[in-house]
């Protein structure tokens, strides 16, 4: 159940109109079109709702997940959802509500989907609040601690691989890249995972051209394992085009990746090119 359609349930229970539910923290419209699962509501505004109706959010996810007093992978997928509203919405204290939902699970210090998921938001509201620079070494220990907990390279080390690129060390990311390539065959991986490597691949090829690493092995791996991408993969056309943007710049072929900035930016796509490395 989507946390839209559990709202709604709450909100039955409760006898309650939308414009009473959503209180003064939401408009009734913006409210109606959560429920129906047009827009997210981020972790700031649902832990508000809740509250203001007296409702725990553990008991919440509880209720609606099934998972009575323990940490379960239910709710790790809602309020990982909630992790990515608030950093994309730059939500510092979302960021912080949901570190606080999580402590509040009984099981929360020995669940590693539930550590993973915490040490994630931490990295992300320290990076927000005061630079990817300022990042403490505990924070970035646990989440290396956690990311090479799993032998197999599961979805929770993938996303903790994926904040962590700004905190790395490129030569050791390059070490990185390198056993996750070897492990990760994109004909034997699945579509999800495939998303999160492409996105890893990419952000490490930006890295490693803005820390002057030009060439190597994991590169030349990187960009083979791009190449063999299956079309059908969501955002596939722009992974082809940053696939090719990077290439070119690793290979200095300045003109092409003026053309294809050119080409993004005369069809619309200046916030693409913005993110772009020169």
């Amino acid at each position: 159940m989507e946390i839209g359609e559990a709202l709604k349930v709450t909100r039955k229970k409760l006898n309650l109109s939308q414009s009473e539910m959503a209180g003064d923290v939401l408009t009734k419209s913006y409210y109606s079109k959560i429920e129906r699962g047009i827009h997210e509501i981020n972790a700031q505004d649902l832990i508000d709702i809740l509250n203001l109706h007296g409702i725990r959010i553990q008991n919440f996810f509880e209720e609606f997940n099934f998972e009575k007093n323990t940490f379960g992978k239910s709710n790790f997928d809602h309020l990982h959802r909630l992790v990515g509203n608030a950093y994309y919405q730059k939500d510092t204290d979302g960021l912080l509500k949901v570190i606080d939902a999580i402590d509040k699970f009984p099981n929360s210090q020995n669940n590693r989907l539930a550590r993973g998921l915490r040490v994630e938001a931490k990295l992300l509201y320290q990076g927000l609040k005061y630079g990817p620079e300022k990042i403490d070494d505990e924070t970035i220990k646990e989440v290396k601690q956690l990311m090479f907990n799993s032998d197999n390279w599961d979805e929770l080390s993938l996303t903790l691989l994926s904040i962590s690129i700004p905190v790395l060390k490129i030569e050791e990311l390059n070490s990185i890249i390198g056993s996750l390539i070897s492990k990760k065959a994109p004909s034997a991986t699945s579509i999800r995972a495939k998303e999160i490597i492409s996105s890893i691949l990419i952000n490490f090829l930006d890295k490693a051209y803005k820390s002057s690493f030009l060439k190597g092995k994991s590169i030349t791996l990187a960009f083979k394992w791009l190449e063999q991408v299956d079309p059908s993969l969501k955002n596939y056309c722009f992974l082809k085009i940053y696939t090719n943007y990077y290439h070119a710049l690793l290979s200095g072929e300045k003109n092409k990746t003026q053309r294809i900035r050119e080409f993004l930016d005369d069809n619309g796509m200046e916030d693409l090119t913005r993110y772009l490395a020169r």
